[in-house]
């Protein structure tokens, strides 16, 4: 390996519960005038953030991905609603994810593991969603965009947890499993 990789941990999705995203963005582009939006292929769950690590980096971290997903069952997630962070004109349009107490709970193990491993504490709150664009700009108002967009609720089954690799191949942003553990 040698060099330094930009990883995060996630939870990923099925190519239905991709699809189902897939069809709310399309709605979302249809009402905006531009906008980064993120590849079908890259939807997912950002449990926490890492970064740049070197191969010795990478192995903790799949230890740490190992030992929270081996004490945690498989759970239900529910996608529940249409999110907007403004920034300016812009906006980074997101899916969310209704509370969920084993969400919440799995998160906090992996916290616990990860700082085992060596790594620092997140300062952030975890706000669980998929980001489906960057500097989004809409045609009309947030609430016309929300109830166009996002029809009903989808449920489904969070089964594996994922190490990620984010690779940067010209414009475009790869992200690759490098250790995925089931959960139990």
């Amino acid at each position: 390996m040698g060099d330094n990789v930009r990883t995060f941990i996630a939870i990923e999705f099925k190519k239905e519960v991709k699809k189902y995203i897939s069809d709310i963005q399309k709605r979302v582009t249809e009402k905006s005038s531009k906008g980064n939006f993120t590849p079908e292929d890259n939807f997912h769950i950002t449990l926490r953030f890492i970064g740049e690590v070197d191969e010795y980096g990478v192995e903790s971290l799949a230890e740490a991905v190992r030992e929270t997903a081996i004490r945690t069952r498989d759970f239900d997630i529910t996608l529940n609603c249409l999110g907007f962070f403004p920034r300016g004109d812009k906006s980074i349009v997101w899916v969310g994810v209704e509370k969920n107490k084993s969400l919440d709970i799995l998160y906090s193990n992996l916290e616990k593991n990860l700082m085992r491993q060596g790594f620092s504490k997140e300062r952030q709150k975890f706000t669980p969603h998929i980001t489906i664009g960057r500097e989004v700009a809409l045609k009309s108002s947030y609430d016309s965009v929300k109830e166009y967009s996002f029809k009903e609720p989808i449920t489904f089954k969070a089964e594996k947890i994922t190490l990620m690799e984010s690779v940067r191949k010209g414009s475009k942003l790869i992200y690759k499993p490098l250790y995925s553990e089931k959960l139990k």
